[in-house]
């Protein structure tokens, strides 16, 4: 196979280690000879036929050949040409095909290149390998074919027989396996920590709507307020999906990490992810990894796994505006959406009596309490995860036994949490902050030691001393989960918010020693826009910002979260700032959205030039991206952010104008039926069309000549027919391919219809102090 020398150096010993699932495998570590292999086990699985290889000079182009049955005597021939690289993100270029052009015309001569595959490690856009397919069919290839290491990661981690084919990929053996087997070990561990609270649980409305829909559409997301019980419903459903030996329960954290845990040769897995678009406020970086993960999401449903989701009300409306179009199809239309809020009083009564039967409270206070317990559960709020703090003493030590008193504990939850951490001993509160800043989760042998540190010097504790209190605290305020201690409930997490927000010198110290993951995801500036649940940064602490700002570590996933941050949270005078201190934050790269508008680079791009702030040289880089999405990737999402149509010049905005009616419009027949011929059968067939009608629509706005009208006008009816088409194709598709896989365990049979029963007149609470 022919590769090119400069791009093949071997990397050292140190760097040859297999990256995580969600940012690839490490192809680019394996060496050209080993990656020519590894594409002729791919073909040879994918076509079930035997590939012969040409090695290197002598290839005369043909890195390796295959016969496609054709009907005819003659069968077809197919040609591979692959090309690896050593660099681990670089992305294909149109002009890597270009040492290839004299090869492919030689072979379309011969009859050799009825099918031409183009395989190589480096990432690939869409935009660039619609070109690259272009450019082949005008030198007479019939079928050409563009794939990158997104397409070879899916089909070896599709088949494991290629895993086993190509060990270099992960090292010596499948890891895996051994990815599955730990994760699925902390899965259990945290179903085991709610298995003592699981005999406060009270089947609902809610929980049979829930097992309804996982069984009609393979996926539920429960939305609720804090504290409603969502987790408790997720724990519950899951604990019951682990009872079936043939089921794999893997509680997750993040849409990433069910790219970890997803393995489509196994269909018994049931995920289970809480808080699936932040915890107490949105993560933008989850709604940027969800959007791309829910195509993978319905592929796992379609192999027979079942998903868990759940998320805050408010949350998840933030993240469903941005999602837009690319959010899931159960989620868009709400069957697959259960509100866990909606309690009858015969509910809350049963709710707040087991949590105060099962709790720890006296006798002597259970029946101090027992006459005010009906009113507290008539409350219009009502809310699962407060009623539980009723059967713990630790929240009741300041509570009256009255009924005004029992009834704003239920409906003014907040308040009241506040007040009991700040009663708490200097070191409890301690031990709160501690978890607070590692807000993935508090691991003795794995901790940020800089954020330990400000703590001990905050609050004027040693670290030793304040995990010690960590015991005491277990089961109230905080829960242990494997080695990571967390909050007990994220109400917790709201609580401390706001007595930071109280506690001037407190901030000061957080901004100088939080993880800086903490800062992005969790803060925002005094002066920004209200971002609900977020701890606001006061004006006087700017400069400290500032300079903890310009320290972000120099990685994709932290320079996305950073540019979000300055665009979304960053207040004017924090941004100037920033920007005048640091220069080269803006040359960093990051990941790339889609579609354009939610690019956070660009976004700050178009804030820094509005604030002259950005050079020149940046702008018109920004606006080659910009007209490059609008000619090459239909994306004209960006007409509407000011901002960022302010990137282009007026004379470079009126050529962008005359190349979509001059260039574009006439070229959408072709680009329709390549759209089509490309779609994933697992997406909804209009979804692939969303971005080219929206130009459409944009182009139809700002006024075209008659001819523009007609082109506007076929392409959508092409697109309809073309969404037809792909709808039929899925039927099929889905005719053939019904998964076996039972999950009939989890759900719960109906009762047949019988007489309401006259309404009783002994009360839920009856016996409450027994």
């Amino acid at each position: 196979m022919k590769v090119d020398n400069e791009m093949t150096e071997l990397v050292s010993a140190r760097e040859r280690r297999a990256h995580g699932p969600w940012s690839d495998l490490a192809i680019h570590t394996i060496g050209w000879r080993a990656f020519q292999d590894l594409c002729s086990q791919v073909c040879e699985v994918v076509l079930s036929r035997p590939v012969e290889i040409f090695r290197e000079a002598q290839d005369g182009g043909q890195d390796a050949v295959f016969l496609i049955p054709s009907g005819s005597e003659a069968p077809a021939i197919g040609t591979i040409q692959c090309k690896h690289t050593a660099e681990a993100r670089k992305a294909l270029k149109v002009g890597d095909l270009s040492g290839e052009i004299e090869h492919v015309e030689e072979l379309v001569k011969a009859g050799l290149a009825d099918t031409y595959v183009f395989m190589t490690n480096m990432s690939i856009d869409a935009p660039i390998a619609v070109k690259m397919r272009a450019r082949l069919r005008a030198l007479g290839v019939r079928k050409p074919h563009i794939l990158g290491s997104q397409y070879i990661v899916r089909v070896i981690r599709s088949s494991a027989r290629l895993r086993a084919l190509v060990p270099q990929v992960y090292g010596l053996g499948d890891l895996t396996s051994i990815v599955d087997e730990r994760l699925t070990e902390q899965s259990r561990a945290l179903l085991d920590s709610w298995i003592p609270k699981l005999r406060t649980y009270v089947p609902t409305k809610s929980h049979r709507d829930a097992v309804s829909a996982i069984s009609d559409h393979g996926v539920v997301l429960l939305l609720g307020n804090p504290s409603s019980g969502k987790s408790a419903i997720g724990a519950i459903i899951s604990t019951i999906a682990s009872e079936n030996p043939d089921s794999t329960v893997l509680a997750l954290t993040s849409p990433r990490d069910f790219e970890a845990g997803w393995n489509p040769n196994d269909p018994g897995r049931f995920f289970w992810i809480d808080d699936a678009f932040g915890s107490n406020v949105l993560r933008d970086d989850y709604v940027q990894d969800w959007a791309s993960a829910f195509s993978k999401l319905r592929a796992a449903v379609k192999h027979g796994n079942r998903f868990l989701l759940t998320s805050r009300k408010h949350i998840y409306e933030g993240a469903r505006r941005r999602l837009g179009q690319r959010n899931l199809a159960q989620f868009k239309d709400g069957s697959a959406v259960v509100d866990v809020g909606d309690l009858t009083f015969d509910e809350k009564a049963q709710i707040l009596y087991n949590h105060i039967n099962f709790g720890e409270q006296s006798q002597v206070w259970r029946s101090s309490v027992k006459p005010y317990l009906a009113a507290a559960a008539a409350v219009e709020n009502f809310l699962p995860g407060i009623a539980e703090r009723l059967g713990d003493p630790n929240f009741t030590k300041r509570l009256s036994p009255s009924e005004p008193s029992l009834v704003r504990f239920m409906r003014e939850p907040t308040e009241h949490l506040v007040d009991t951490v700040n009663s708490l001993d200097d070191q409890l509160q301690a031990a709160l902050i501690l978890v607070y800043v590692h807000q993935a989760g508090f691991d003795p042998n794995d901790h940020d030691l800089l954020a330990a540190q400000a703590v001990a010097k905050l609050t004027g504790h040693p670290i030793t001393k304040i995990q010690d209190s960590f015991e005491e605290l277990k089961g109230s305020f905080l829960k242990l989960s494997g080695q990571r201690w967390t909050f007990a409930h994220p109400t917790i997490l709201d609580a401390l918010t706001e007595v930071m927000r109280q506690k001037p010198h407190m901030m000061a110290a957080l901004i100088r020693g939080a993880p800086i993951d903490t800062i992005l995801g969790s803060f925002t500036c005094e002066e920004s826009p209200l971002i609900r649940d977020a701890l606001v940064i006061p004006a006087a602490l700017d400069d400290a910002l500032v300079e903890r700002l310009g320290r972000t570590p120099d990685e994709l996933h932290r320079n996305w979260m950073l540019f979000h941050f300055l665009y979304y949270r960053a207040s004017e005078v924090v941004f100037s700032k920033v920007v005048q201190q640091y220069p080269d934050l803006l040359e960093r790269s990051s990941w790339r959205s889609d579609p354009i508008i939610d690019d956070p680079k660009l976004a700050i791009y178009g804030r820094a030039n509005r604030l002259r702030l950005l050079p020149d040289y940046l702008r018109e880089e920004a606006a080659d991206s910009l007209v490059l999405a609008a000619h090459d990737g239909l994306d004209a999402s960006f007409f509407e952010e000011d901002d960022m149509l302010g990137l282009l010049s007026p004379l470079r905005l009126v050529s962008m104008g005359m190349g979509l009616r001059t260039t574009v419009l006439p070229s959408l027949e072709n680009r329709i039926d390549e759209i089509a011929a490309d779609s994933d059968l697992d997406d909804e067939p209009d979804s692939h069309f969303v971005k080219l009608l929206d130009l459409l629509d944009r182009v139809e706005a700002l006024g075209v000549d008659a001819d523009a009208a007609a082109l506007i006008e076929e392409a959508r009816d092409q697109v309809g027919r073309s969404v037809e088409e792909l709808e039929k194709r899925k039927c099929e598709r889905d005719e053939e391919d019904e998964s076996d896989t039972d999950w009939t365990h989890i759900v719960t049979q109906k009762k047949e219809e019988t007489a309401v029963p006259p309404a009783a007149t002994r009360s839920t609470f009856d016996d409450i102090d027994k």
